[in-house]
């Protein structure tokens, strides 16, 4: 009864061990080589994420997440061109408006200095009146005041 208990023993405790030593002979091993798999040669996060990249399901998920993507990014360019095109014509208004604003700046200060330019050109003849009225010419005095508006 101790013997079979003894070959039971052996062959239970030999039975991993044969597993973990049965290798493929020299000769297999030379002819089939094991392709590199970078996903595989370590548990770190960076291989488990290449290992991850190339599973079917991941990758197909990756290439519909990629075409997502791509749909969204054109929306969003289209968004943002009809965004830009309102902007260059809010900046084309603006540049229009002080263009315009200039000119009218222009033109008044150019009605102005001829307002100017009548005023005094009306003051020197008031001036020369008053002084003939001063040396005795009635004919001065009885005159009317100079009006501005006669000289523009």
């Amino acid at each position: 009864m101790i013997r079979p208990l003894l070959l039971g023993a052996a062959l239970i405790a030999a039975a991993p061990v044969l597993a973990q030593t049965q290798t493929a002979s020299p000769a297999d091993q030379a002819s089939t080589p094991l392709p590199y798999d970078p996903g595989r040669d370590s548990n770190t996060p960076r291989s488990n994420a290449i290992a991850a990249e190339t599973a079917p399901g991941v990758a197909a998920a990756n290439a519909e997440t990629l075409a997502q993507a791509r749909l969204q990014d054109g929306a969003a360019n289209a968004v943002n061109a009809a965004n830009d095109a309102r902007y260059a014509a809010d900046v084309r208004r603006y540049r229009a408006a002080m263009r315009h604003r200039r000119q009218v700046i222009a033109t008044d200060a150019a009605v102005q200095n001829d307002r100017e330019r009548a005023y005094a050109m009306a003051m020197a003849d008031w001036r020369a009146q008053v002084a003939a009225c001063k040396r005795g010419r009635t004919r001065a005095c009885k005159m009317p005041s100079p009006d501005p508006q006669n000289y523009m």
